[in-house]
């Protein structure tokens, strides 16, 4: 918070358009993310965003702050000099294998929704307070690999603070900051040439031809909302797919036993003859997970995202042997792979599958 001093300096130095170089650079990068404008938009864009790019963004960020004249004449945070100095430091922090991407987020989201420059100021001396650079303690297992086993302590404590859906998929888009691959080259090479299922999946692609005629699937809903995509995607699969010993399922409205998140899973796959108890599904018996939108523009968005990773979390967690989770998004029309691993996610290009 600004004493009466440094309030009278900030209105006498206001920032204009000095950050509008940001604002700009940052509606960018959010565009080519495919992110959504919500009231998250600052924490969805450096989540979902490569680590470098993030960093970027914040010393982009850093630098317009320093070029600010209020910078030269606020006091430092951390002790002799002004802030431009303390700033100065912040840019070595940025730069170490140290710095923790989440801690940028109330700055920029003031920065981007043109917040009174008191309160950019403010969110300045905030992140700046204290961060000289420093030795840290090694990351907890969960914070060195996102999808290590999930914690799991007592359900009956947890499901009331920490283990609510909305608090998981915030901690899981926060874990996930500069850990998503998007457009990973080789993909297609790395996991369909020359392995045991090449040949199967070369019988279902050429089985599957003669369902599509005139450019497009037969029977595809148009549009493609989610009752009729889930229609249509059971009888491709009964007629394509039917003599496998794996089947994809949608859990609809029902959770899915096992879940410490009230967690429902849009289409997955399991065993064949996987045992239900009660007619209900189980994480344990879950080989894939996919997530279904019909707005082809979700298909980079945070929320495709942590809904497709808060899946894979249930898997690791029921399955502890686990090594990795295959799954894959359809939205609209857009169709991408994924692998989630116990370290984080990476995916193939999108494709139109229409």
């Amino acid at each position: 918070m600004a004493n009466v001093s440094e309030l009278d300096k900030i209105r006498s130095n206001p920032i204009k358009d000095g950050l509008s170089a940001f604002r700009s650079r940052f509606e960018s990068t959010r565009l080519d993310l495919g992110v959504i404008v919500t009231s998250d938009t600052a924490q969805a864009v450096l989540s979902v965003a490569a680590l470098a790019v993030a960093k970027n963004l914040v010393l982009d960020l850093i630098l317009a702050l320093q070029n600010e004249q209020a910078a030269r004449i606020l006091p430092s945070r951390n002790g002799q000099g002004t802030l431009l100095g303390d700033l100065s430091g912040h840019i070595s922090l940025v730069d170490s294998n140290n710095f923790d991407i989440i801690s940028t987020i109330p700055l920029v989201d003031r920065v981007i929704n043109n917040a009174p420059d008191v309160d950019i100021w403010s969110a300045v001396f905030g992140l700046v307070a204290g961060t000289q650079p420093r030795a840290i303690a090694p990351p907890t297992a969960f914070k060195k690999a996102v999808f290590d086993t999930p914690l799991r302590s007592s359900s009956a404590s947890q499901r009331g603070i920490e283990q609510t859906h909305d608090e998981i998929d915030q901690r899981i888009l926060e874990e996930l900051a500069g850990r998503v691959y998007y457009n990973v080259g080789g993909f297609y090479e790395r996991y369909f040439e020359e392995k045991s299922w090449t040949n199967n999946a070369s019988d279902i692609y050429e089985g599957s031809r003669a369902q599509y005629t005139e450019g497009r699937w037969s029977g595809w809903p148009e549009p493609s909302i989610q009752g009729l995509f889930f229609e249509w995607f059971m009888k491709f699969q009964d007629t394509i797919l039917g003599g496998l010993r794996r089947r994809y399922h949608t859990s609809a409205n029902k959770v899915l036993r096992g879940s410490e998140a009230d967690r429902k899973l849009e289409i997955f796959l399991t065993p064949a003859d996987a045992a239900l108890s009660n007619g209900e599904h189980d994480w344990h018996n879950v080989l894939v997970i996919g997530e279904h939108k019909q707005n082809p523009d979700e298909d980079r968005s945070a929320k495709t995202l942590v809904q497709l990773a808060g899946y894979a979390r249930e898997v690791f967690g029921s399955q502890p042997e686990r090594r990795f989770v295959p799954g894959f998004t359809i939205c609209g029309s857009l169709m991408r792979l994924w692998v989630f691993d116990r370290s984080g996610p990476y995916n193939s290009d999108k494709f139109d599958w229409l």
